[in-house]
């Protein structure tokens, strides 16, 4: 059996219907060679090498100074008083309502109550 490419012309003279009958293996195996070759060097650019990435630097010219660890925040007790919300003390004391609630483990709906004490961020 002759394989695709090739016509019988006569007994012994054949011709083919292409110049270069492995061209289409030839152009699977250049794209799978190509895309491994990408994969590869993308990879290569893109690893972590391990290396610590340098300090930001603020358009001023400063570098960001990084906090390692929790601050110590001294607290102080306050006493709910009417029409105090955890808003109102948030905006007092320069810190979010979310935060104070985390700091006094206050549940939803968080409710306040009159002569309820709460601890608040000392110092404002």
């Amino acid at each position: 059996m002759l394989p695709k490419s090739k016509i019988r012309l006569s007994r012994y003279l054949y011709s083919q219907t292409t110049p270069y009958p492995q061209a289409r293996s030839w152009l699977k195996w250049g794209a799978f060679m190509t895309a491994v070759v990408l994969g590869f060097g993308i990879y290569l650019f893109a690893r972590p090498t391990g290396e610590k990435s340098p300090k930001p630097i603020l358009p001023s010219g400063e570098q960001v100074k990084q906090i390692l660890g929790e601050q110590e925040i001294q607290y102080t007790t306050y006493e709910i008083k009417k029409g105090d919300t955890l808003f109102n003390l948030s905006q007092r004391y320069g810190i979010s309502w979310q935060t104070l609630a985390e700091i006094n483990s206050l549940k939803e709906p968080y409710i306040l109550r009159i002569g309820q004490k709460i601890r608040v961020p000392a110092g404002k």
